[in-house]
């Protein structure tokens, strides 16, 4: 292992001086304060977006937003005002979105979880909304979210460590209703107080608290703090302003269990050929405790993921493996608690996890039984806790072996905003079969918007081999005009979490970036991202050069959240060995250096019809690649759907191939509790086809009732063989204690 010195000393130094950075940030600051309305005892709201209860009227008022986009720091074109109520059993929070122009609210969206407003560096979503967070510990770092538009959709998620976006796969129960006004549209959110956590205490309580509106059709984003987009925004939980007046909160011990009943019908083709229909059920039971202390434990019996959606479809044209992010409800949730390793984008893989949720539960894309598992997350004190114990059954077809799965984490914080972490991960195998795997990160703010971030890892194996190292350290700067991004991270040969990922091994990868986002007085431009990014990959052993790489890009926004694209790009990749780009088709060992570009336009999600189109091509392995991709998308309250292409033309010196993935979903909603998905696919590289149908009926919170159809097909000419078909339904019922 090559560790200089250089950055141990560079970690000690900067940890006192991350917390004295933090320490004084939170002296200087005056953060505006709202108090919350204790309502009469006997007080009942009649939830439906109206705020014309007698409390609402008597409570303290917010308003006065000032814009993060377009013109930093203005007053918001269009005013909001922000009112709160609470009782021994709810928190109730009015928002009255007022709008010069009702008629150009824009609100499409009625399911669950649905991306809404726009986000940091783009247009996201598509929807006018309204963005709440609550610090509930008013630790500064973390946050409850919630959301809706303009339909009341109800979005909530959770904030983790400041993250940059709110990890949606956190579903709390509470309800939302709004409508629209002549004046606007409002919103009224009722939050049940034992689905949060929060300490207990005697006398009065202080929340962090803020809330952010988007205006889709003038792409503006406003808030009222932290406004700034200097390192600020509403995920910027340490510059939220504060909840006061907040009395004498019930506490204690919160419980539910959510039992299911689940029947199925199916074939398995490839498994057993001969085989007829196979009807099936199952019964399992999720359960939830939650401690007035701020941890939260979650017990699974017998889990099923039948509700889950089927994975999008990805072509393979690298010599690395394909990620597939989870989708799986029981993992998702509280699943920031447990990062440790690199950041991916999209598809793209990224570099190393110690830890990474599909390796339970999965085999080959195959289903291995679940029996049982426990998880125990949340806060005590400065510390942050995650706890997790997964056993997964024998699956024979699979060579799966009786499996427990162990993960431990914890992040101690420091100063406000920074941290300190470490992770084990164990996997035993009945048999006596046994890897473990355990590091230390760290993420320390050096300055408002300077961060000093990195790990060190080792894993360990009873088998011969898989006792190695890993570390990365990375220094980072963001303001709105500028950016820049330094970092090395080094991979052993033989670097092997069990329950991890690892993209690629034997690596010594430095790169860096930096970036400028100029805003020049042009009617109708927004802003000019420009990116420059330089890599270098050498072997961790023999340091020997692997890959170089530089990339620049150039996207122009318009005020309208119309945007483009274009990049041109250098690679020098060194093969060792061979590998199979596809069937038939090899590349052999030697040195290829390309040149290729690429460029892409995309339309704004606040227009109901909107899409992407993208292309471009150059050298690739001493040949040419030519591709094209495109996406089109529809948005309407009850009806949407996407259609989606992308189509490569590769020529090398051996062969000439192309390859083609279609996508298409239907999106239909009835209102905010019943909707249904279609997805069907195709890729002519895996020649597979794929449609995964889902109804979901949210028959009262937090209970569901699932419908589900699965398909899959291998495409041999004209021949559709069938792999398997499943018809599906499964009742959650919740029950609270």
């Amino acid at each position: 292992m090559r560790l200089n010195p250089l950055w141990i000393l560079l970690i000690l130094t900067a940890a006192p001086a991350a917390a004295q950075t933090d320490r004084a940030g939170g002296r200087a600051r005056n953060a505006p304060s709202l108090r919350a309305l204790r309502t009469e005892d006997g007080f009942q709201l009649r939830l439906d977006g109206a705020l014309d209860e007698p409390a609402w009227q008597e409570a303290d008022r917010v308003s006065g937003f000032r814009q993060r986009e377009p013109l930093e720091g203005e007053p918001a074109t269009e005013d909001t005002e922000v009112r709160v109520l609470y009782d021994g059993e709810y928190i109730y929070i009015g928002i009255r979105a007022l709008d010069s122009e009702p008629n150009r609210i824009v609100g499409r969206q009625l399911e669950r979880d649905s991306p809404l407003g726009i986000a940091r560096f783009g247009p996201s979503g598509g929807d006018d909304a309204v963005e709440i967070i609550l610090d509930t510990f008013h630790d500064r770092r973390n946050a409850y979210y919630f959301a809706t538009n303009p339909q009341g959709v109800l979005v909530d998620g959770l904030i983790t460590d400041e993250s940059h976006n709110p990890d949606l796969n956190w579903d709390a129960v509470w309800d939302v209703r709004a409508r629209v006004t002549p004046e606007g549209w409002s919103a009224e959110f009722q939050i049940p107080l034992r689905s949060i956590r929060f300490p207990t205490r005697d006398g009065a309580t202080t929340w962090g608290f803020n809330v952010q509106r988007a205006v889709v059709r003038k792409n503006e984003q406003s808030l009222w703090t932290a406004w700034s987009r200097d390192n600020e925004g509403l995920t910027r939980v340490s510059r939220a302003g504060e909840l006061t007046g907040l009395q004498s909160l019930p506490g204690g011990l919160d419980m539910y269990v959510k039992p299911y009943v689940l029947g199925e019908a199916g074939r398995d083709y490839v498994g057993q050929p001969e085989g007829d229909v196979a009807v099936d059920g199952a019964v399992g039971l999720d359960a939830k405790l939650g401690f007035a202390s701020g941890l939260m434990l979650d017990l699974t019996i017998n889990t099923d993921f039948a509700q889950v959606e089927a994975d999008d479809e990805q072509i393979d044209l690298t010599r690395f493996r394909l990620f597939f992010p989870e989708k799986r409800e029981f993992f998702l949730e509280n699943a920031g608690i447990f990062q440790f390793g690199t950041e991916g984008f999209g598809h793209w893989a990224p570099d190393i996890l110690l830890f990474f949720s599909r390796r339970i539960g999965l085999a080959e894309g195959r289903t291995v039984p679940m029996l049982g598992g426990g998880r125990l997350t949340g806060r005590a004190g400065r510390q942050t806790i995650g706890f997790l114990n997964v056993v997964t059954g024998e699956e024979a077809s699979l060579a799966a072996p009786l499996t427990n799965f162990t993960v431990a984490r914890l992040k101690r914080d420091v100063g406000q905003r920074s941290y300190v972490g470490a992770i084990v991960t164990s996997r035993l195998e009945e048999g006596g079969v046994n890897n473990l795997a355990g590091g230390l990160d760290w993420n320390l703010w050096l300055s408002n918007g300077l961060v000093l971030e990195g790990f060190y890892a080792r894993s360990s194996d009873s088998d011969p081999g898989g006792d190695d190292y890993s570390w990365r350290t990375t220094l980072d700067y963001t303001s709105d005009v500028i950016g820049w991004r330094a970092e090395h991270l080094e991979i052993g040969p033989e670097m092997s979490p069990g329950i991890g990922f690892v993209r690629r091994h034997d690596v010594a990868k430095t790169s860096g970036s930096i970036r400028l986002t100029p805003r020049p007085p042009i009617d109708g431009l927004r802003k000019i991202d420009i990116r420059n990014e330089l890599e270098y990959v050498a072997a961790a052993e023999t340091r020997a050069v692997q890959d170089r790489r530089w990339e620049l890009n150039v996207s122009p926004e318009l005020n309208s959240g119309d945007e483009a694209r274009l990049s041109l790009e250098y690679q020098f990749q060194r093969l060792d060995t061979i590998f199979d780009l596809a069937p038939d088709v090899v590349v052999p060992p030697g040195d290829y250096e390309d040149w290729s570009f690429r460029g892409s336009l995309s339309t704004s999600r606040a227009r109901p019809m909107s899409g992407e189109l993208s292309g471009g091509g150059g050298g690739f392995w001493e040949g040419r690649r030519w591709f094209v991709g495109g996406e089109l998308r529809f948005d309407s309250p009850h009806i949407g759907f996407e259609l989606g292409y992308e189509y490569n033309d590769v020529d090398l010196p051996a062969a000439a191939f192309t390859t083609e993935l279609i996508r298409g979903r239907l999106k239909l909603a009835a209102n905010t509790r019943l909707f249904g998905n279609a997805l069907v696919q195709y890729n002519s590289q895996t020649r597979g086809f794929s449609a995964n149908l889902r109804i979901n009926w949210i028959h009262r919170p937090g209970s569901d009732l699932f419908i589900v159809f699965n398909e899959r097909r291998e495409i041999f000419g004209s021949k559709w063989n069938p792999e398997s078909r499943a018809f599906i339904v499964k009742l959650t019922y919740l029950i609270w204690f």
